[in-house]
């Protein structure tokens, strides 16, 4: 074979290569860090403090410490102000003020009159997870000296923002903003990738997303408020660090840089942050890139600013300023050496060193090649290429802060259980009248009814009242949802107390250890998700001929099964944090990532790669909320509770946690919602091919170049009939 004729077949296979190939190292990428990092969040060198004196207060610091590998760092503190400086200074993550050294208001208690009441000291705006996690450290020290617990804060969050999540997207939204804008503009409009130019340009464009991203998460959607200067500043300095940083990895790595700017900014980053969850339950590795990576720092200033007047943020935003400068200079010094050794091979061509395009060659075309038409205003070209970040970090921040930055119930249906209709219907009607409509509260005679409708996911708990004697029970199910078993424990367990009942949780259905929030199943539907999405959007562009139904059903049925088995395989076997059901897992998977690829191919069929932006509003920014698989179901707007039956993502999300702890109960509507997105996708695919077959004929028909090409040369039914 003449090399004229190898070399198109080599393009083709490269293209096809890189269509499966970078969304299969995406998927892996995201899948592996983020289960391997929070699949099992389990505290570790946790610093905590014990505020007393005696032998009682040493013994405490010492249980504390006691085994190997003790999920404390605990110390003994002389007075509640020192423990209160050290928590707002995020020195330490909770203290125990012990009842001979504290009053009930916190303050000294000098004549030391002792009592039965510890006080539990947090500051919930250094992390909500942590919050919790300290409290189940800390609750058992106490209960074991006899004590009841008085939870204090030092730093509550906002009403408005009772999870911090403020915080978390407004810097997720800053690295969008920040990698995502070089990447487009190196594709682009290469030009524009000269440090001369990008600079001020990137500038600009960090000013206009700061103020934007704050925006909206401060006065529309209303999760952070006040600070705007610095918050401002501080998200400015991210995005300018974070797209300095990409253009480096642009020189380095050409258009694939996107892996490892967003492996860096997001799938490290967003662990390493402590925002979602506390760094003292991660993975050692990620405490280390907490001290380190552009994300950690762009949230830990912010929380700082926002939450504790300031203290703490000058470290990291010197490490964001470390990163704008060391980018700065590293680019420009391989700037430098291409240019140096371009001149020392120098051909005429004047071929730009840092961009690759000669001096007379648009970004896009070839010297001397004649130009179609005028290239648009420099203005115009801006425009075009910041829209599509843009509206990437618009939809995302707005779509996911509005609907998880205020985990509230919202008529969680529970159940109130008593032996009588009469005394359950009283009960429920006094508990309604304590709650207020965040609680739907539904009158039960019957446990194991209460019983049967928790596994089948009906309601979310239910409290059954005591015999005589006996213990209430506070019946959950922590693979419902773990968010959704604390507030239903927390409610019927204040309500006990009020009454003067002790109780006694029953968890139906107990996550294991190896899941221990209950998030695999979201993170495991994302994986599918973003294998069905992110393949047909680079087919689109790198190989637009797949998506003729005939070539694009058998790719994807394959794609489908290699992904599915890829992501439970990993999750699985490699990891550990999913255990058994192997078959359905997979099968739903591969169902899953089938269905996204037929939707996203309809609207790459019109849209082309600007497919992303539907597909993933749809599937992610939209999915995510509305799972039930990070933040409970009733506890997000009614909007997003109304797309959860409707969505493929929480429907995979509902269905997987069905096989993986309800024994499959349920899954037969989660399954049809995925078989009608797939079909219906199916039939829109097979009508566009119809449709555009249609079209091709009908021009060919109308054409008089394609009728003369169709036309036989003359002689040339004489010579085939000879």
């Amino acid at each position: 074979m003449s090399e004229a004729g190898a070399t198109p077949r080599a393009t083709k296979a490269a293209r096809y290569g890189f269509v499966f190939a970078f969304p299969f190292v995406m998927v892996m990428l995201l899948v592996g860090i983020y289960v391997s990092a929070m699949h099992a969040p389990k505290p570790h060198d946790l610093p905590v403090a014990v505020v007393g004196s005696g032998a009682q207060a040493e013994r405490s610091v010492a249980a504390l410490d006691a085994a190997d590998g003790s999920p404390a760092d605990a110390r003994l503190l002389r007075s509640v102000d020192e423990a209160k400086r050290q928590l707002h200074d995020r020195e330490i993550a909770g203290a125990l003020v012990l009842p001979s050294n504290s009053d009930s208001s916190g303050n000294s208690d000098s004549d030391g009159n002792g009592g039965t009441t510890a006080q539990l000291w947090t500051a919930q705006a250094a992390g909500a997870s942590q919050t919790m996690t300290v409290s189940q450290l800390l609750t058992p020290v106490a209960a074991a000296s006899h004590l009841t617990v008085e939870a204090h804060d030092v730093a509550p969050l906002p009403q408005d923002d009772q999870s911090g999540m403020g915080v978390l997207y407004l810097s997720v939204g800053a690295m969008l903003a920040g990698y995502m804008a070089v990447t487009v503009a190196s594709s682009g409009m290469p030009r524009l990738m000269r440090l001369k130019k990008l600079v001020p340009v990137l500038a600009g464009w960090s000013a206009l997303m700061s103020v934007v991203i704050w925006t909206l998460a401060g006065p529309v959607i209303g999760a952070v408020s006040g600070h705007a200067p610095e918050v401002l500043g501080t998200a400015f300095l991210g995005i300018f660090a974070v797209g300095l940083t990409q253009a480096f990895l642009t020189r380095l790595f050409g258009p694939i840089a996107v892996i490892p700017g967003i492996t860096l900014f997001m799938f490290l980053g967003v662990p390493a942050s402590n925002l979602a969850l506390s760094i003292h339950t991660m993975p050692g590795f990620f405490g280390f890139l907490h001290h380190v990576l552009p994300l950690p720092a762009v949230g830990e200033a912010l929380r700082a600013i926002v939450y504790f007047d300031g203290d703490g943020a000058g470290v990291h935003l010197l490490t964001l300023g470390i990163w704008a400068l060391a980018a700065l200079l590293l680019t420009a010094g391989v700037d430098l050496l291409k240019r140096r050794k371009a001149e020392g091979r120098t051909d005429g061509t004047g071929t730009d060193a840092a961009t690759g395009t000669g001096k007379g060659e648009d970004a896009a075309g070839t010297p001397g090649a004649p130009v179609a038409r005028k290239a648009p205003h420099p203005a115009v070209q801006y425009v075009m290429l910041g829209a599509f970040p843009f509206l990437m970090v618009v939809l995302m921040v707005g779509l996911m802060l509005s609907g998880m930055h205020k985990p509230l119930p919202r008529d969680l249906p529970v159940a109130v259980v008593a032996d009588s209709a009469q005394a359950a219907e009283q009960t429920a009607q006094g508990v309604e009248k304590s709650l207020g409509s965040s609680f739907d509260i539904r009158p039960l005679t019957s446990a194991d009814e209460a019983k049967r409708q928790i596994r089948d996911r009906g309601i979310a708990g239910a409290y059954v009242l005591p015999a005589p004697g006996e213990k209430a029970q506070i019946l959950s199910a922590g693979g419902a949802g773990m968010s959704q078993q604390q507030v239903v424990q927390r409610t019927f367990g204040q309500i006990a107390a009020q009454q003067g009942v002790r109780t006694e949780n029953v968890d139906l259905a107990p996550l294991p250890a190896h899941d221990g929030m209950g998030t695999v199943t979201l993170y495991l539907a994302i994986g599918f998700t973003m294998s069905g999405f992110i393949v047909v959007t680079i087919m689109s562009a790198a190989a637009r001929e797949l998506l003729r139904v005939r070539r694009l059903l058998p790719v994807l049925a394959g794609w489908a099964v290699l992904m599915a088995t890829a992501v439970w395989l990993l999750a699985g076997p490699v990891i550990g944090a999913v255990h058994g059901h192997a078959w359905q897992i997979l099968g739903l998977g591969a169902l899953m990532v089938f269905t996204v690829s037929l939707v996203t191919a309809v609207f790459a069929r019109f849209l082309g790669p600007l497919a992303v932006i539907p597909v993933v509003t749809l599937m992610m920014f939209l999915g995510v909320p509305a799972s039930n698989g990070g933040v409970a179901l009733h506890m997000v707007p009614g909007f997003f509770q109304a797309l959860h039956g409707v969505l493929p993502l929480p429907a995979v999300v509902e269905a997987i946690r069905s096989v993986l702890y309800f024994g499959a109960d349920g899954i037969g509507g989660h399954l049809g919602t995925l078989a009608l997105w797939g079909g219906a996708a199916l039939v829109l695919n097979v009508a566009l091919d119809l449709f555009q077959h249609r079209r091709d004929r009908d021009q060919d028909l109308t054409d008089p170049a394609a009728l003369v090409a169709a036309e036989p040369a003359p002689g040339a039914n004489a010579e085939a009939l000879r």
